[in-house]
């Protein structure tokens, strides 16, 4: 593990090592910031590396100053250019020769200037050593700046790949968090009461009966004495089904056999079936059977019907029909208020269950209009989308191909309708689309790119890796046409590529 101290402008070569003798840890991310003067000259970097070997740590700098980054490198201290790059990259300081280490130590003062006398020869010589000497170095020092000073910065974005898969998940009320195993994630049930009500107007045309039938009687007297027929009184026909009519007057036959009376009747029940035929009423009901006798000489008529509207088994069904579907959306509507920021309601959860039906007729009530009152139930099952994402990747994980990584933030999960229950638990259908990009060895980049221009850099990477956007390669000093020889110098940064979310 490596500690990151965020140096200041203020900082200066004792607080620096203070900062490198209290720290945690022995693997040390110093970040310098701009116009920091104790790094600046060679003598304060010189320092930082005696206070790293003297504290036994490991210490790399992050810096934007490239004159930062050389002198750091010159002591064997490794150097980037964000603390992204220190932390993903294995790096340690290099060893210092006995000579270096000793310079570290005790910087060597500048040489006494021997004042004496010399022969001309001994002069001679030492000047053509001299100027040797001087040659020699203005040569090395201009190999050492072909070699070491270019440094690169090389940015690639790679394409990116889509996977899609369609598969499915168990919604599990009883679950705290995500199983892989069962393939299963948490759901939250939702219960919201719910009321709702509607109206049918009724097409079903039936006759009922309206009028009733009317008509006259004749009683004859079977006694010697007087007899009184009372209103109210019932008759009935005796053939077939008894038909039966009532007397509406007192009517009173006089005394002796045979003697007569007519009185007006009205049938018992409206509608066409008390239109008889003459001679068909011939029945008292009661003790006047004994007394008297009954006929009717004339049909009996204006027994009517009429066509009425009435309530039917079909219209029932489709209007409780039509309220559950109102109530359907009703309770999405409702369940939504109840979820978290990050939940959903799973589709085909949501379900509606009657409390009480409540119709204002039963069937065959003549009415024009049926009503419906309905209060429900409505259940639901809210879903956290990250517990669903993370289930997701695991499954798509799978169809990663070898060389191939995921993108951060790079899934997209749709749920689908079509989900079934099975007893309390709901498995859901989803899509997931995740997005890969192949993995990349950036050293082995650095490799093949050390020495090349920067046209032929950007040839082969455009040839070699499928990019999403064309190289950037920014190489220092400013001017310099070709990539460092070294691979070290060159800093190989991928960054994933852009994900459209549609």
């Amino acid at each position: 593990m490596q500690q990151v101290i965020q140096l200041t402008l203020e900082d200066d070569a004792a607080s620096i090592r203070a900062k490198i003798d209290t720290a945690e840890l022995s693997h040390l991310v110093l970040v310098v910031p701009r116009g920091c003067v104790a790094l600046e000259t060679e003598r304060g970097v010189r320092m930082l590396r005696r206070a790293a070997d003297d504290a036994g740590a490991q210490v790399a700098i992050v810096a934007h100053d490239e004159d930062v980054r050389d002198r750091a490198e010159q002591f064997g201290i490794p150097s980037f250019s964000s603390i992204a790059q220190a932390q993903r990259t294995r790096w340690r300081m290099k060893p210092l020769t006995p000579e270096g280490a000793q310079s570290l130590l005790n910087p060597p003062p500048p040489e006494s200037v021997t004042r004496g006398a010399v022969n001309p020869s001994e002069w001679v010589r030492r000047w053509w050593g001299t100027l040797t000497v001087i040659v020699a170095a203005c040569m090395v020092l201009c190999i050492a700046s072909v070699l070491f000073v270019p440094a690169a910065n090389v940015r690639i974005v790679p394409s990116s790949v889509a996977l899609t898969m369609t598969t499915d998940v168990l919604l599990d009320a009883s679950l705290s968090q995500v199983s892989s195993g069962l393939n299963a994630i948490p759901a939250r049930r939702i219960l919201k009461e719910i009321r709702g009500s509607g109206q049918l107007k009724t097409t079903t045309t039936k006759s009922l009966p309206d009028a009733r039938a009317s008509g006259t009687v004749v009683f004859t007297n079977l006694t010697s004495e007087q007899v009184t027929i009372p209103p109210n009184t019932l008759l009935k026909t005796s053939t077939g089904v008894p038909i039966r009519f009532t007397t509406v007057t007192t009517a009173t036959v006089p005394a002796g056999v045979n003697s007569r009376v007519e009185a007006p009747i009205v049938a018992v029940d409206p509608g066409p079936s008390g239109n008889v035929k003459e001679l068909a009423i011939n029945t008292i009901e009661g003790s006047l059977n004994l007394q008297v006798r009954v006929i009717n000489l004339k049909p009996t008529v204006s027994g009517t019907v009429h066509p009425v509207r009435v309530v039917t088994e079909d219209d029932k069904k489709k209007l409780q029909a039509q309220v559950m579907a109102q109530l359907l959306q009703q309770g999405l509507a409702a369940l939504q208020t109840d979820l978290g920021p990050n939940e959903f309601l799973a589709p085909d959860s949501v379900q509606i269950n009657p409390d009480s039906v409540t119709f204002d007729h039963t069937v065959d009530d003549p009415a024009d209009v049926l009503n419906l009152q309905i209060a429900a139930t409505a259940f639901g099952m809210g879903v956290d989308r990250g517990n669903l994402e993370s289930i997701a990747r695991t499954v798509l994980q799978k169809q990663v191909p070898s060389g191939y990584a995921l993108v951060p933030n790079g899934i997209r999960v749709e749920p689908l309708t079509g989900g079934k229950y099975n007893g309390v638990l709901l498995r859901m259908p989803y899509r997931v689309v995740g997005y890969t990009t192949p993995q990349i060895d950036t050293s082995q980049v650095a490799r093949a790119l050390q020495g090349k221009s920067i046209d032929d850099a950007k040839a082969y990477l455009s040839g070699e890796i499928n990019l999403a956007q064309p190289p950037e390669i920014n190489v220092t000093p400013p001017g310099w046409f070709r990539l460092p020889w070294f691979a070290f110098r060159i800093a190989v940064f991928v960054e994933p590529p852009p994900v459209v979310q549609e």
